[in-house]
């Protein structure tokens, strides 16, 4: 006994350290970039109607009833490695890459029955809904066009951060043996942070030192939206063998607190002629920041000895709206004439339908082996007229294959596996070419042309729920360990 409650104390303690923010994944966060629990990341999410931990308050919180008195549930050390790709990116013949190791997104909920009535089941629940980071830097060096006198150099330096984080309870009522219905209520709470610096030189190739042209570009902003209200309504039945389950979540409404900041500098030096200089830096007001609502989908039955889950769920689209939009004198009025200078950032997304399917085989009593597959749509709107975001335009939707074990000990579980994820996209219009530049296209941005990128990542999979069937049976196995 006391063998068994140390082994559980260490798992519970590596749960906490996989939970710190080590290093973030890499890619562009879509709506279902991350999956959690034991079931939900081998099955890739297709447990709208199958979910029978804690997770359910993320999932279906109807399905919560499903799981016993007393259980936790925790996501952890889900090692994660990504590569993406960009051919013509910078410029036609270049290619670029960016490798990242880290770790997915973290959860861990606590599930139980605040009453006497068995019919009533909650959960508290903690996690990092997105979690990445992507970065660009490349440098080019060549020989100007019709000019074997000079020189150019180019250099582009992009960083993008994006984190949100989930805090919320939910609560699930029996209407019939058959029926349930349930509610979660979420804070969230956001933050981005983005930039663009790009820096393009003409100088002597006799003497590099001489500049006989040069243009340093770079925008940044970052903004956060916090305490955010969230919530997702469910219903979930069960009749025989079938599973069938329904969701439907609410936008994100009455932020507590909301703030924005941008950071802009244009300087254009024209040899020794002349020198043009625009640069501020403020703080700005966030104007708005919007999530879509969704409705979910899934189905969950048996064929021979493997049961078949379905999933599905529905992103409704967000109209172009406005993140900031500031009018501002960056010389604070003591300058003479009319320096005023508007910074704007907008944001839009497209509807996206994704799916997922899981396939649960019984291999021994106490172990299964499970397969998922699904997709996650990319459904940012890119303004390629807002640099600092056009990086995002060549992020591919991403579709998950998975593979792994669940095995049972005792009244506990764990999964071990491993998720595979690929995508592919062409994206017409670059945001800027380094390896080609000449005097007439020094100070500007977009360039015709061609970017192929792609996207693959491993996630190694590891999950514990330890589930106990009252608090009273958790108090006597403890005490039974002593």
């Amino acid at each position: 006994m006391k063998r068994r409650f140390f082994l559980q104390l260490l798992l519970i303690v590596m749960a906490s350290l996989g939970t710190l923010p080590l290093v973030k994944c890499q890619n562009d966060d879509h709506y279902w970039t991350q999956q959690f629990g034991s079931k939900g990341l081998l099955l890739n999410g297709a447990v709208i109607a199958s979910t029978e931990d804690e997770t359910a308050v993320f999932y279906n919180p109807a399905a919560l009833g499903n799981g016993e008195d007393f259980g936790i549930s925790l996501s952890f050390f889900t090692p994660r490695y990504s590569v993406l790709k960009l051919d013509a990116y910078l410029g036609s013949g270049s290619s670029t890459q960016n490798r990242k190791l880290g770790f997915s997104s973290d959860l861990s909920a606590v599930g139980f029955r605040p009453f006497k009535d068995k019919r009533f089941r909650a959960a508290i629940a903690s996690f990092t809904r997105y979690k990445s980071s992507m970065g660009l830097r490349e440098r080019k060096v060549g020989i100007v066009e019709n000019e074997p006198s000079q020189l150019f150099l180019g250099n582009l330096d992009f960083q993008r951060d994006l984190t949100e984080r989930w805090f919320g309870t939910g609560m699930s009522f029996q209407l019939s043996d058959n029926i349930s219905v349930g509610a979660s209520q979420f804070l969230t709470f956001h933050s981005e942070n983005t930039s663009l610096s790009v820096q393009k030189e003409i100088v002597s190739t006799d003497n590099p030192y001489d500049l006989i042209l040069g243009w340093r570009s770079k925008f940044k902003y970052s903004f956060s939206a916090r305490g955010g209200m969230l919530t997702k309504f469910g219903i979930s039945a069960n009749w025989r063998n079938v599973k069938l389950g329904a969701t439907a979540t609410t936008t994100t409404y009455r932020f507590f607190d909301k703030k924005a900041s941008y950071d802009n500098t244009d300087l254009r030096v024209y040899g020794n002629d002349s020198t043009k200089l625009i640069s501020n830096l403020s703080g700005a007001s966030l104007l708005d920041y919007k999530t879509p609502w969704s409705v979910g989908l899934g189905a969950d039955f048996s064929i021979a000895r493997t049961r078949v889950s379905l999933s599905a769920e529905y992103f409704g689209g967000i109209a172009e709206y406005k993140l900031i939009d500031e009018i501002d004198d960056p010389f604070n009025g003591l300058a003479t004439g009319n320096h005023l200078q508007e910074t704007l950032v907008q944001q839009e997304n497209r509807a996206v339908l994704n799916v997922a399917v899981g396939l649960q085989t019984r291999i021994r009593k106490e172990q299964s082996l499970i397969m998922g597959f699904r997709t996650d749509f990319n459904q940012r709107a890119v303004d390629q007229k807002l640099q600092t975001l056009s990086f995002l335009s060549t992020t591919p939707s991403v579709y998950h294959f998975s593979i792994g074990g669940l095995f049972k000990m005792n009244t506990n579980q764990f999964s071990a596996g491993v998720d595979y994820s690929f995508g592919r996209k062409l994206t017409t219009g670059r945001l800027v070419d380094l390896t080609e530049i000449t005097q007439e296209n020094l100070f500007t941005f977009s360039e015709a042309g061609g970017i192929k990128s792609s996207f693959h990542s491993f996630v190694f999979i590891f999950t514990y729920d330890f589930i106990l069937k009252s608090w009273k049976d958790w108090r006597q196995r403890k005490k039974g360990g002593e």
